[in-house]
């Protein structure tokens, strides 16, 4: 891998760098797609270990100059054990910027899960790479402030996050004909999450505004 001083350098120029960890059965944890050159994957494959041996969906890992969160993502998978796949979507970032707010994550997980379960399972380079350059032009080309702190913004998020889980409820619909209790069970916890954080997100505004009076 780079060295600690090049990712840093990388670090101190770009929002955060994506890279995408499997939790492999037989091969144990692995990046399968990294930006960054990768010579010795022993520092991914601890992060690895350390994010997914914890129950909690969301990971902060802190080390000397930056910091990682990670999102993990179970795919289903009928020839694995437990019948899923796990992955991690690793989000890199310079120790002095803040953390991203969850509903960023809500929003990446979403459209890692667009890609298609087939996709996803056949470990294809290319389509993580579509993946990041996704996320990329979201948060990098359009000079997006990681995090937004407009409320505007904040809320304008949140809607499209529930829009966004709304409409893969119906295409899911649309393509096996019925849903899984599970899979509406999920959707619809991440969606009252959001409209939550909408609420709370218009409460913290209204209160700021009325200090500034």
């Amino acid at each position: 891998m780079h060295s600690f001083n090049e990712l840093n350098d990388l670090l101190d120029n770009l929002p955060f760098i994506v890279i995408i960890g499997k939790y492999d059965h037989i091969l144990g944890p692995r990046a399968i797609f990294s930006p960054i050159k990768i010579v010795d994957d022993q520092f991914i494959r601890n992060l690895l270990r350390d994010a997914l041996n914890t129950k909690n969906k969301f990971v902060i890992l802190n080390y000397d100059d930056f910091y990682s969160q990670v999102c993990k993502v179970d795919v289903k998978d009928e020839t694995a054990r437990g019948k899923k796949q796990l992955y991690a979507i690793i989000l890199l970032r310079h120790v002095d910027y803040p953390l991203i707010p969850t509903v960023y994550f809500q929003r990446i997980e979403m459209i890692f899960r667009k890609l298609g379960e087939k996709k996803i399972l056949i470990d294809d380079e290319s389509i993580f790479n579509k993946f990041a350059e996704e996320i990329q032009n979201i948060y990098l080309e359009k000079n997006e402030i990681i995090p937004l702190e407009s409320a505007n913004l904040e809320i304008r998020s949140e809607i499209n996050t529930i829009r966004g889980f709304c409409e893969l409820i119906l295409e899911e619909k649309d393509k096996s004909g019925k849903l899984s209790d599970d899979l509406v069970i999920r959707y619809v916890e991440i969606i009252l999450d959001s409209c939550d954080d909408i609420i709370e997100t218009i409460e913290k505004n209204m209160h700021n505004q009325l200090q500034g009076n």
